[in-house]
């Protein structure tokens, strides 16, 4: 259901700021009384992670997105549950939200000076982040081989280790061999610098705490 609901989501989104929420037009927004005026630049930026105005095609940009969305949602519920308990979908999608708007703000500076204030529009970021962290969810096969190896064999892992790669170029390929490539690469990497965090928390809470009761331990001796 939460996979549904997610690509759901995505796809109504998508669809509003496309195809109904014009950019370029002031909006007006009543909120308690109060009238906000949305400028055509807020208006390009607040639409940017899910308007496809720059990249434009329905099939890429929102029908295979959302596809992925519900894929990886019943992967992680009904297949990969040891992923699940480090991040959930919900996760995923607001940091890969995230990363599209601080890569919005490093276009606008970047592109300085070209057409719709420099915004990059498109939801390449949340696509490219959703497809991040199914390559990164992979690694709890690879980590548990010796374990499931009698049930799946080695050729199961050999088969599993070249889609992994194949995955990642024809990631490189769709997103980073393009006029594009700062852009992508930087939500990239913003969206790795949200989610290995929280996806290592654990640990890195376990380390800390070990750090702690090293400096105790030699404060008392």
């Amino acid at each position: 259901m939460r996979a549904f609901l997610a690509a759901f989501l995505f796809f109504v989104l998508t669809v509003f700021f496309t195809y109904y929420f014009n950019p370029a037009v002031p909006h007006i927004i009543q909120i308690g009384g109060y009238s906000i005026t949305i400028t055509s630049f807020w208006g390009y930026f607040i639409s940017s992670p899910f308007n496809m105005q720059t990249e434009g095609n329905p099939l890429y940009n929102l029908l295979l997105p959302a596809v992925l969305i519900f894929v990886l949602g019943l992967y992680l519920k009904n297949i990969n549950k040891a992923f699940q308990r480090k991040c959930n979908l919900r996760a995923i999608f607001i940091m890969a939200i995230i990363a599209s708007y601080v890569k919005s703000v490093g276009s606008i500076l970047y592109y300085k000076g070209y057409s719709d204030f420099g915004i990059s529009l498109g939801t390449s970021i949340i696509t490219l982040s959703f497809l991040a962290a199914f390559v990164i969810s992979l690694e709890f096969y690879i980590e548990r081989k010796e374990r499931l190896d009698h049930l799946y064999g080695h050729f199961i892992f050999a088969v599993l280790s070249c889609l992994i790669v194949l995955l990642a170029v024809l990631i490189f390929f769709s997103f980073f061999a393009s006029s594009s490539f700062i852009v992508h690469a930087m939500g990239l990497t913003v969206f790795l610098l949200l989610f290995i965090p929280y996806y290592e928390r654990s640990n890195i809470k376990r380390a800390l705490s070990r750090d702690e009761r090293k400096i105790v331990t030699v404060a008392r001796g």
